[in-house]
């Protein structure tokens, strides 16, 4: 048989405090936009005017330039969406294709394409693509093929989303 159970007995002294934890990961990430509309030429990349938001120093760009700069290596999530119209004086029709390149090689399954049948046409392209970074710094740029056209509202999102 079992007798009751007796008094708690004292507090023991406190034990030395523990490592201090690793912090979150930090967002890394930039955004580049163009809304002045702007003529497009096939091979002369997009120029985004401003950049819109920005954090981390993993991804860098300079106001009215073309390029979005990767300075870390790792996994990054690169958008695109802009709106594009046949130019002035085009024969119609008039198929443009919007392509994303890195270090001034085309990605695969980063582009999107519109034929104009009507010079008041307009349309919005997008594209969305995980790239891996191994080497830096890399250069993402938005490139066209096809002939003159005008674009305006674009936006480049590049995002770190992994080492």
């Amino acid at each position: 048989m079992t007798g009751a159970t007796g008094a708690t007995g004292a507090t023991g002294a406190t034990g030395p405090t523990g490592p201090t934890g690793a912090s979150g990961a930090q967002a890394e990430f930039l955004s580049a936009y163009s809304t002045p509309p702007q003529s497009g030429t096939a091979s002369t990349p997009l120029i985004f005017d401003r950049t819109a938001s920005s954090n981390g120093t993993a991804v860098t760009h300079a106001d009215n330039t073309a390029p979005v700069t990767v300075q870390e290596p790792g996994f990054y999530e690169v958008s695109f969406h802009g709106t594009i119209s046949p130019a002035s004086g085009v024969s119609l029709p008039e198929t443009i294709q919007l392509y994303l390149t890195q270090q001034g090689t085309t990605v695969p399954g980063a582009d999107a394409t519109h034929t104009f049948s009507a010079a008041s046409d307009t349309a919005s392209l997008s594209f969305f693509q995980i790239v891996q970074v191994t080497s830096v710094p890399a250069e993402f740029e938005v490139i066209p093929a096809g002939g003159d056209f005008l674009y305006s509202g674009t936006t480049m999102t590049v995002s770190k989303i992994g080492s």
